[in-house]
């Protein structure tokens, strides 16, 4: 019934939604939604709906590299990110960001952190002008390691980013590599590694890192490190359109020719931006879905880099949808993806046509 602020919504506690396609992991086909306790539950694909979304339904979209401190946060849901990973920032900050997400009614997307970026004594990037002050842990020994992983946990970080750069300055022993990421560990908390420079990337696979930040731009892969990238379980950032943002450089052509030889090889992509590097869009990002899929990534693949493989009970309170259903390529999903909306459930009619 109209209220003095519009009309009364339709989505109350026991409403069905309808959406002609939902990604679980997988296509699944016309699928409808019961709203209870502020979550979507799948119920059978033929059940009357209340409210039609028209088009493909996704739980979560996800940009697995992203620095907050650089851009609009409030912009992303709206364009289709529901989840980001920001990796690395001044670990107070990136605290409050993942506090403030978790709020019941945000329309931020979920924020996950890694809190401050570890390093040895004047690494990278703590001599960069786009890091602030804090952003970066300089480790003398690797007895430090424990107490700097425990303080990034504490402040709420579900990754650890260590940076392996060479190109910046010196880089963490393989011993200090090991007893970060062996500190990691005991705290159940993957580790992230921004790699650069010759044999870096080698150098952090040996230490055990769990993620590529990036996917290695500087260096062409040995088939042996892609080998064990593979057998290891090593997941690899996409982060492609950071090389020449939409005019391909040499960087791009090193780092999507390591990615096509990583997903060739059966390791795991997932997308990324590394978004507030450069003119990069906010959303969901054409080109880099489009490079990906020009490494020779398959439409299912490119979905589940973004969307992920795994088959929630219920949605929620954040949700994203595409208007329509996906194309048959890579190529074309690429396109059809960037037209992403998300919202929460609250907002749901609002965001719909």
């Amino acid at each position: 019934m109209p209220t003095p602020d519009g009309p009364a919504s339709m989505i109350v506690e026991g409403s069905v939604i309808g959406a002609r396609q939902y990604w679980a992991g997988g296509w699944r086909g016309r699928c409808s939604f019961r709203l209870h306790d502020g979550l979507l539950h799948p119920l059978g694909s033929e059940e009357p709906a209340d409210i039609e979304v028209p088009g493909t339904l996704f739980p979560r979209l996800s940009d697995h590299h992203v620095h907050l401190g650089l851009i609009d946060a409030d912009a992303l849901l709206p364009a289709g990110i529901t989840s980001v990973v920001d990796l690395g920032w001044e670990p107070q900050a990136a605290s409050t960001w993942h506090t403030e997400s978790s709020f019941p009614g945000s329309t931020l997307p979920e924020i996950r952190i890694a809190g401050a970026l570890l390093t040895c004594v004047g690494g990278y990037p703590s001599r960069s002008e786009w890091a602030p002050p804090g952003a970066t842990v300089q480790l003398a020994s690797p007895a430090d390691a424990e107490a700097a992983v425990r303080a990034q946990i504490g402040l709420g970080a579900s990754v650890i980013k260590v940076t392996v750069n060479s190109d910046a300055g010196p880089v963490p022993s393989a011993e200090l590599l090991a007893a970060i990421v062996s500190a990691a560990r005991a705290h159940g908390v993957p580790v992230a590694a921004h790699t650069q420079g010759a044999g870096t990337a080698r150098l952090a696979l040996d230490a055990g890192v769990n993620v590529f930040a990036h996917t290695p731009f500087t260096e062409r892969l040995d088939d042996d490190v892609i080998e064990r990238m593979s057998r290891a379980g090593t997941a690899v950032i996409s982060t492609l359109d950071i090389h020449g943002w939409g005019e391909p450089d040499s960087a791009f052509e090193t780092a999507q020719d390591n990615l096509r030889r990583v997903a060739a090889a059966g390791a795991r992509v997932r997308y990324g931006t590394d978004l507030g590097n450069g003119a990069l869009p906010i959303g969901v990002n054409t080109r880099e879905l489009a490079a990906m899929a020009a490494a020779g990534i398959d439409r299912d693949a490119l979905v589940a880099s973004i969307a992920g493989v795994w088959n929630p009970p219920a949605i929620g309170p954040r949700l994203a949808w595409i208007p329509g259903v996906p194309p048959e390529t890579a190529e074309e999903t690429a396109s059809w993806l960037a037209g992403a909306r998300g919202t929460t459930i609250d907002y749901l009619e609002e965001t719909l046509p």
